[in-house]
Order: structure tokens, then C-alpha cells, then sequence
């Protein structure tokens, strides 16, 4: 006895439901795969260097200043104020700073998994004011200890050698990490400013230094001007703010960055009295972005696979009522677990080929098992093969849907407005009560002609 037109619907929905668990299978493999990736990017951080972000050099002088406080349980006013000292570090920021750097990058794996690296040499040049030993508030001053200049390095792994740093054209010796103020922090490289640097000077530094995937510097001058090269294609512009100037090529990229005081008033701040600020959206920044991989494209391509679920269950629902041909519910549930298969072949594929063909092949192939089964399922060959060409179709429709990110919304919601345009005009003179009331008393067709 056949079921009842509800009973058929409700069956299709409680398919879907089944098949929810597969589909999440796969997503949570999906993710695990991600995580992996993740931690291989990670791995390869630590034992190269990580995300760079360099500061400086600022000019900061170790100073101890007395201040008044009040008692707060004393009862003479003439005795509710005294005298304390504090350590602070007072830094001095240039008129002007020109950082010029040129990346060589490449991608260092662990497995099928990697991440992009770099190496750099940088030339930074920054020209202090005359003024740059005047003190505010003398008279609160107690002692003072020799100016040094500071450049702040995030991973200081990194350095392929030590920097660099000239005073008008002197190299001068670094400061050993050992004998740094405390409150300078892990990335600090520093020299001792000479004691006949009355004037206006300038310093030139050069920083031959490794990193992981991105690499910034904080605008920490009056006037800044930052110029990158690399032979990475596909850079990421982020930060404080973007280039003034920048050409993306095949080969690679070339940028300059244009700022001031007044616009990088925030990173100035950040920074403080020793050159160190951790904020990444106080820097300028460029990030060396992978193109998209198969792991992120085969995720994004699970988010649709309801809706070619859906849609296939809908089209077979169309021809049980068009064709009066009944189909099973084990029939409906092998079609669907031959999509789900199509989505683990394709997070499989795209680990090792390119999308594009990890995507084909999966399709192809699921398509032409689906296509050999309906076509001995339906007994029409022209029928199970052109299911299969429809769902090759969709699953063409769906691959120009995630390539156009930007469109993505718009032609899915293209997508299921034609779906449902189908399906209400090819049904719109359908007797649906009468196909209810007549499905328990008709035999199929196919049937018809094997009874004697």
C-alpha cells in the first residue's frame, strides 16, 4: 500500500534530517583538517620567527622623578603631603623616519600544510630635532641616566644578524640585553647615545631580519614614509592606514606608505615612553595572503549542500507526481548519500590538487553513479541520465557561485528563484488533490505492462 501525498512529504523531510548527519561528518572533518593546518602555520612560526612588527628608534632617557602625595589619614594639612620618587622612561620621537625594505618570500610546508615566510632587509633612517634633550619639568627631576636609542623587534628570533645602528654615520656598539632598563621589554635592541650628540643628529639602521606571514612598523616620527617591496602576488594591506601608492603584479608587489604625527597620534601613544606597543591596527602593515585554499573553498562549498540536497529531492518529488511513478524512500536516501560523498571526495581532492579540478572530478564522478543508478532505477535511460545532467548543471551553478564572492548572495538567490519558478509552473494546472485521492489505486507505468 502506497503512502499518502503528507506521508511522502514528510518522509523527504525526514530524509533531510538523516542526512544532516553525514553532511556535519564532513564539516567537522573539514574543521579538523583546518585546525591541523593551523597548527602546522604555527609550528613553522616558532621555529622560523613569528608575525614581525618593528618600532622605533625613539630616544628614551631613564629618568627619576620626584612627585607629592597626600596621607590619606593625617590631620594637619602641613603634614598630609610627601615627597616620593619614581622610575619612568621618557622617550623622544624624530621629525622624520624612512623605512625602506625589500622581502624575498617563500613557502616553507610541514606535510600538504604551509605557510608563507620571508626575508628582509630593511634600512630605516630617522632624524632627531635639536631639541631633543629638553626636559620637561627640570626641577622635578632627580636623576637621569644615559639616553639610548631603541628599536623594538617583535620576534626577536628573527634576526638573521645583529642590527646594525649608526649615529651621523658612527656605528655604535649595541647595549647587551643583560644590561637594559627592565622596562623596555623582550624585543628591545638599544645603544647608548654618545655623550658629544648635542645637536640635531641623524640615525641610519639595518635590520637583515626572518619572519612569518606578515610584517609592519609603527609610524613613530612627526613625519613618516614606508616603501616595501617583495615578489609575493598576493598582499594584504592592513592597519593604521593604507599606501598612499601601490602596484600588485604577477611577480610580486611594490608599496609606500605616507603618514604624521597628527594621523598616527594613536600609535603614538601606544607606544609610550619606551617604544613598545603590541596594538596590530596602530601599525602599517602588509600581510602576505595565500590564495584561497582547497580547505577554505570546500568549506564554503558545504554551506550549499542543503540546497543541492534539497533541490534533488524536490526534482525526484516532481517527477513521482508528474510521471505518477512512486520512488522509495531507501532510493531517495542512496541519491543523497551519494551528494554527501561528493562533498568528502572534494575536501579530499582539494588537499592535493587544484580546486578547480578537485571540484570536477568529484562531481563527474558522483554525478555518473548517480546517473547509472536512476537510470535502472526509473527504466528510462534518457530519465536517469538527464537527473544527472541536471545535478552536473547545479553543481556548475554552485562552483560559479563560489568563485563570485561578492555575488555569492545574489546568485543563490537567482538560484532558488528559478528552482522555484520550475517547479510552480511546471505544477501550476496540477490537480493536487486529485493526485492525493488516485496515488493508492494507480500502478506505474513501467508496472502496467509486466502483469498478465
Amino acid at each position: 500500500m502506497r503512502n499518502s501525498l503528507l506521508l511522502k512529504m514528510l518522509t523527504i523531510a525526514g530524509l533531510m534530517l538523516v542526512l544532516v548527519v553525514p553532511l556535519m561528518m564532513i564539516q567537522g572533518k573539514v574543521r579538523d583538517r583546518s585546525n591541523e593546518a593551523w597548527h602546522v602555520k604555527n609550528e613553522i612560526a616558532r621555529q622560523v620567527s613569528g608575525e614581525q612588527l618593528i618600532s622605533g628608534p625613539v630616544l628614551v632617557v631613564p629618568r627619576i622623578r620626584r612627585y607629592l602625595t597626600e596621607k590619606s589619614d593625617c590631620e594637619a594639612p602641613k603634614d598630609c603631603r610627601v615627597e616620593r620618587h619614581r622610575r619612568i622612561m621618557e622617550s623622544a620621537i624624530p621629525d622624520t623616519l624612512s623605512v625602506d625594505g625589500e622581502l624575498q618570500t617563500q613557502m616553507r610546508y610541514r606535510g600538504i600544510y604551509g605557510t608563507p615566510v620571508y626575508r628582509s632587509l630593511l634600512q630605516l633612517e630617522a632624524v632627531f630635532p635639536a631639541s631633543w634633550n629638553r626636559m620637561q619639568s627640570p626641577e622635578q627631576v632627580v636623576s637621569s641616566d644615559a639616553p639610548l636609542l631603541v628599536m623594538q623587534v617583535a620576534d626577536l628570533r628573527g634576526l638573521v644578524e645583529r642590527p646594525q645602528i649608526f649615529v651621523n654615520d658612527v656605528a655604535l656598539p649595541l647595549v647587551e640585553t643583560e644590561q637594559l632598563p627592565s622596562g623596555l621589554g623582550d624585543g628591545a635592541v638599544a645603544v647608548q647615545l654618545p655623550k658629544n650628540i648635542h645637536g640635531a643628529f641623524t640615525v641610519k639602521v639595518r635590520l637583515n631580519l626572518n619572519g612569518t606571514e606578515s610584517l609592519a612598523a609603527l609610524p613613530l616620527a612627526k613625519e613618516t614614509r614606508m616603501a616595501l617591496r617583495a615578489d609575493w602576488p598576493h598582499p594584504s594591506f592592513e592597519g593604521l592606514v593604507l599606501p598612499v601608492e601601490r602596484e600588485v603584479r604577477a611577480d610580486g608587489f611594490s608599496s609606500q606608505w605616507r603618514t604624521n604625527s597628527l594621523a598616527a597620534a594613536s600609535a603614538i601613544h601606544c607606544a609610550g615612553g619606551n617604544g613598545l606597543c603590541s596594538e596590530p591596527d596602530q601599525a602599517l602593515r602588509v600581510r602576505l595572503v595565500q590564495p584561497v585554499t582547497g580547505l577554505l573553498s570546500s568549506e564554503r562549498a558545504l554551506k550549499y549542500s542543503f540546497l543541492i540536497v534539497g533541490l534533488t529531492f524536490a526534482a525526484f518529488f516532481l517527477f513521482e507526481v508528474l510521471r505518477r511513478y512512486p520512488l522509495h524512500a531507501m532510493q531517495y536516501l542512496l541519491v543523497g548519500l551519494a551528494l554527501a560523498m561528493f562533498y568528502l571526495l572534494l575536501v579530499a581532492l582539494s588537499e592535493h590538487v587544484d580546486f578547480i579540478w578537485a571540484y570536477l572530478s568529484a562531481a563527474l564522478s558522483c554525478c555518473a553513479l548517480i546517473g547509472v543508478y536512476l537510470m535502472a532505477v526509473m527504466r528510462s535511460p534518457v530519465s536517469g541520465w538527464g537527473f544527472a545532467g541536471s545535478l552536473l548543471l547545479v553543481q556548475g551553478l554552485i562552483y560559479g557561485i563560489l568563485m563570485a564572492e561578492d555575488y555569492a548572495l545574489l546568485l543563490g538567490a537567482m538560484l532558488l528563484f528559478a528552482a522555484l519558478s520550475v517547479v510552480m509552473l511546471v505544477t501550476r494546472k496540477l490537480d493536487w488533490y486529485g493526485f492525493a485521492a488516485g496515488r493508492s489505486s494507480e500502478k506505474p507505468a513501467a508496472a502496467d505492462g509486466l502483469e498478465t
